[in-house]
């Protein structure tokens, strides 16, 4: 995997995350105000550069002051390249009311669109997100 693919995961996970604490939404309260974000990280299957991927966005969130146990929670799921095993993962991911679901891999990303609209979605180790059918334009903030 590139080192950009990565760094676009990280810079898209970013603006989610601009948004989830500008509107305000999900997240449990701590003291002093702050808020635990929850996020479902969901990964294809165990192999170097997707899990390059996932500790990209893992340290990505660190260098910018989410810190798992601080003010995220993680929940790191593998599907084993088994496709009913993606569409239960997500589906766990939106029954628990996730922030943020980060999908490595086109069809991860693809079973976590497919699943819901309210949630926001970052993937990553995708190659084509109109061919996987998941946005519009590759061109356009947000897909549109």
């Amino acid at each position: 995997m590139q080192v950009t693919t990565v760094i676009k995961c990280v810079a898209l996970g970013m603006a989610a995350f601009g948004l989830l604490a500008s509107t305000g939404c999900g997240g449990s309260q701590q003291a002093a105000g702050e808020k635990t974000y929850k996020i479902g990280v969901v990964q294809l299957v165990e192999h170097g550069a997707l899990d390059e991927a996932n500790r990209g966005f893992v340290d990505g969130l660190k260098e910018r002051g989410y810190e798992v146990g601080k003010n995220v929670k993680l929940d790191q799921q593998n599907a084993q390249a088994d496709q009913s095993n993606l569409q239960n993962i997500v589906q766990r991911f939106v029954s628990d009311k996730v922030d943020l679901i980060c999908a490595i891999a086109t069809p991860s990303v693809q079973s976590a669109a497919n699943v819901t609209k309210e949630i926001p979605i970052v993937g990553t180790a995708v190659t084509d997100y109109v061919s996987a059918k998941v946005v519009k334009s590759n061109d356009a903030p947000g897909g549109n």
